[in-house]
Order: structure tokens, then sequence, then C-alpha cells
């Protein structure tokens, strides 16, 4: 077979070289040659591997005065060029126990099979992965290398190294140059995540955005004042589908932006966990930091720049240094279409109304592809219209495979949401669901009377003990116990067999004439 791939080991470490279309290889210890072994017994060309007819064959290139024996499996070079039907090793010479210096083996090539997945590592013996036309599995992200990683299968294992990417290949949480790799080993790059089992590699990342679960989550910090502790996330339990619009709302020190940062990490819980695809988030977020978008409420961009402009600079820091121009504009464009800006790519920053700059915001961070969004009070400011422009373009960017998550004080247009989480003192959850739900849940009749009920601690507590008796929590506990194992979050409550506490609550009676 012309192509050969060779694993070169050098003590513990080993590496791969992919000849792909070559037909001659210099070993050598020279900064030229093909395959580099840095040893000073080792001479600046060694050997020189040949294909002819399809057949590889080795030429030693040793001088008599060389310190460095070659062998062909067991046997010496007695002529100058043999068939490399063997492993290539190089010795120390003139010593009574030789030291083996290096070793190189052919992997066994393995033919292209028809049918079957593709992303069976057995069907071929080297499998490239990254953003180029020609990878065997396309990650399209523009933080992916062209060629990213690629695994080699020399027939029994299989070994992946990086193949010099920017962002780096990482093997559960660790950055990795090359390893070995064993089963449930997860593999991630920006934009996707992979498990490695059985020789297969499966796919972990959802193609409608991230899943996120939130597992018992709890923030407490100390008060300067008594050196109590005080909570401002309590037993937060809940699920965001992948590619669903979700606020967050709740009157003000509900907790809202603090469990915000818990979910994206920026300030991480006390206790409980976090889970993107069922991944843990703590443990794995060097490899989310490219596939998450944080749109902070104040905009920060130059305002002396020009909408085009300041995306085009923005996309060259967000993506891969060797992107093309052609890509990038493309990138750009296709951020200002999702945000609706077309025909303001020329305007000054300045020049743009309110609503105008948060959408330029949200396109700066579309720019790398997240996958899910974090946006802290995007309509702040905004009138009425401009809120329900916002609200929309939100909720058609999670229809385009995005998770959005969004803390909003404007309750006008919460139907546009998937779901709604309602926070209540101490950062309790006290109802999530459709927001259409929540008049019949609080038995209030408008938001501004939630808020109020929920500004009291006893009262937020009473509802948070109604959302976990009812049937939702329940499942959502089943599922969780069967994912993460039992005792991950509260169990489901018993209704109380008399009147429910929050029963007791006074109505929200019309008033009276």
């Amino acid at each position: 077979m012309k192509n050969i791939v060779l694993k070169i080991q050098e003590g513990d470490l080993f590496r791969f070289f992919n000849a792909e279309d070559r037909t001659e290889l210099i070993i050598g210890s020279k900064r030229s040659a093909d395959i580099v072994i840095r040893s000073p017994y080792i001479q600046p060309e060694q050997v020189r591997l040949l294909c002819k007819n399809g057949i590889w064959y080795a030429e030693d290139l040793s001088a008599t005065d060389c310190k460095c024996l070659v062998l062909l499996g067991k046997r010496t070079f007695k002529k100058p060029v043999l068939k490399l039907d063997a492993p290539l090793s190089f010795r120390r010479a003139g010593e009574k126990k030789q030291e083996t210096l290096a070793e190189i083996t052919a992997v066994k090539q393995i033919r292209p099979q028809k049918g079957g997945s593709g992303f069976d590592l057995t069907k071929k013996t080297i499998t490239y992965v990254g953003s180029g036309e020609n990878c065997d599995i396309r990650a399209q992200n523009p933080l992916v290398s062209e060629k990213h990683f690629f695994i080699v299968f020399d027939g029994q294992d299989c070994f992946i190294e990086d193949a010099h990417s920017v962002r780096g290949t990482y093997v559960n949480n660790r950055k990795v140059k090359r390893s070995k790799l064993n089963d449930y080993d997860r593999i991630s790059i920006p934009g996707a995540a992979y498990i490695f089992f059985r020789n297969r590699l499966l796919y972990s990342t959802a193609a409608g955005g991230i899943r996120i679960d939130a597992a018992d989550i709890c923030k407490e910090v100390t008060d300067r004042n008594t050196r109590k502790k005080i909570s401002l996330v309590t037993h937060v339990s809940f699920r965001i589908g992948a590619g669903e619009f979700v606020a967050v709302v709740g009157g003000s020190g509900a907790g809202k932006s603090t469990l915000l940062d818990c979910i994206n990490g920026m300030r991480p819980a006390t206790g409980g966990k976090i889970y993107y695809d069922t991944n843990d988030y703590y443990e794995n977020m060097n490899s989310y930091k490219g596939v998450i978008g944080y749109v902070p409420q104040k905009d920060i961009m130059h305002d002396d720049l020009t909408v085009g402009t300041a995306l085009r600079y923005t996309a060259k820091l967000r993506t891969r240094a060797d992107i093309s121009e052609k890509e990038l504009d493309a990138r750009v464009s296709e951020a200002i279409a999702d945000v609706r800006l077309q025909g303001k790519e020329k305007l000054r920053i300045s020049a743009l109304s309110g609503g105008q700059r948060k959408r330029v915001s949200i396109a700066m961070e579309l720019l790398s592809d997240p996958k899910v969004i974090f946006l802290d009070e995007p309509t702040s400011g905004l009138s009425p219209d401009l809120d329900l422009e916002m609200m929309d373009l939100l909720k058609d960017l999670s229809r385009k495979g995005r998770t959005i998550v969004v803390i909003t004080h404007a309750m006008e247009n919460l139907d546009k949401c998937d779901r709604v989480a309602f926070l209540g003192k101490g950062g309790r959850l006290c109802f999530y669901g459709a927001a259409k739900d929540a008049f019949r849940w609080f038995n209030r009749r408008s938001y501004s009377r939630i808020f109020a009920a929920l500004s009291d601690e006893n009262i937020s507590e009473q509802f948070a003990v109604k959302y976990r008796q009812n049937e939702d929590y329940a499942k959502l506990y089943a599922d969780f116990c069967e994912e993460y194992g039992s005792g991950c979050i509260l169990p489901p409550q018993k209704p109380a067999p008399v009147q429910k506490a929050w029963e007791k609550q006074p109505r929200d009676l019309p008033e009276q004439k």
C-alpha cells in the first residue's frame, strides 16, 4: 500500500507520522528530516524509506563509524535495502547491552469498508477530525482547525494526537498532545464533544444546542458584618432542554444573576452540580469555552467603529488564526443577518439606538457559533415595542440550534419563552414552566403581585415546596437519579394531607367597591 502511517516510540513517548502521498522519507537527527529523532548517536540522515510499486523499503544510510545500529526486526542490514516488513529499531552500537534509542513501526493498514457508522475507528488506519472538507468527521465551528486531531488504529488500540490545532484537544478535560484512548474517554474540541467506546467515536453534543441540568444548586456567601453564611441560591433543580428559550425572573435581590453565573461558571455554585449534555460542567469548563456566549447588561464595544468593522475585528479575535477572508466575511454577514441588522454595516455604533446596540452585542457572540447564550437583562431600558422585537429575535436564535437563557424584568413578552423560572427570596425556585400557567400557580392576577408575594421568605419557601410536589418535578427527579445517581437532588415531597400551605395565603380577590 502506497500510503503508510508510522508509530515512533522513544522510551515511553510515542507519536505518529502519516506519509500521505509521499514516496520517500528521511529518518535522522537533523531538523529537516521527515522523522526527527533527537539523539547524539543518530546521524543527520540515518535511514531512507522508499516506496516502489506500492511496497515500502528501508535503506540504511549509516556511515562506517556510526554509533547507532539499525535493525529491521532482529536483522541487521546485510543488504543496503530491505523490505519494511518488521519494526525498525535504532540502538547504541558497541555495548554489550544495547540501548534502544527509538523504534518505528508501520501501523497495519486498514482498507476503508462500505457501510456501517462513519465513527467506527476500525474501518480506517487514521481518522481525521476537523473543520476541513477532507476530514472524516467534520466539526463546523470557527474555532476548530482544518485538521484538529486524528486517531490512529493500529489493529488493536486507538491513539489520539492533536494536529497542531490552535485551540487544543482535550481528553477528560486535560489538554493532550497525544494519548492512548480508553473506553469512556471524553474528547473535547470547540463546539463538539466525543465519547470513545470500543473503538468507536460517539458524538455526545446535541446538534440543537446544549441541554443544561441544574442539580440541587446552592450558593452561599459569608456576610461581612455578621460573618454568618447567607444563601443566595437555595436547592435549585431544573432542566433546560437543548434549543429552548428560558427566562429567569424574580424581584430585586432574588438571586437571578447569581443563578445565571452558577450555570455559566462565572461564579460557580458552592453546592450541587451543573451538567451540560450529561457532562459535569465544572470539571469540563475548558472543553466548553468555545461554545458559550455571554451578553452582559452593559454593552462593551467601540463606539467610533462601524458595525461591520467592529464585527470583523471581533471575528478575528474569536475564530481560528488561519480562517480565510471569505469565511470571515461569511461569518460576519451571517451574524448581521441573524440579529436583523442588514443595511446597518456602515453605520457607526455611536449612531445606533439602544436596541440596535444590543443586537450588535449579540452578533459579537454569534461569531464563534456558541451552542448556548446567556443574556443579562438584554431588554433593560428598551421601549415595549423594542422589547417585543428583542424577545422575538432571541426566540428565533433558539430555533436555529442554540440554547438561550435570559434574565429579564420585562414581563409583557414572556409568552415568547418556552419556560420561565420564577425565583423567590433566597434564590428559591418557586415555579418552572410556561408563562401562561404562572398566574394560576401563584393565585395572583399580575406579575407585580407575584413578585410582592415572593419577597417574603416564608411564602417563597412554601412555593418552593409546592414546586417539589408537582408531577413534573417527580419526573425530573427520576430522570436525574437515573443519569447522575440517587440523592443528586432533593426528593419529591408529598402533598400535605390537610389544607396545603400555600392555600393559606390570602387569595388575590378583586377589590370590593
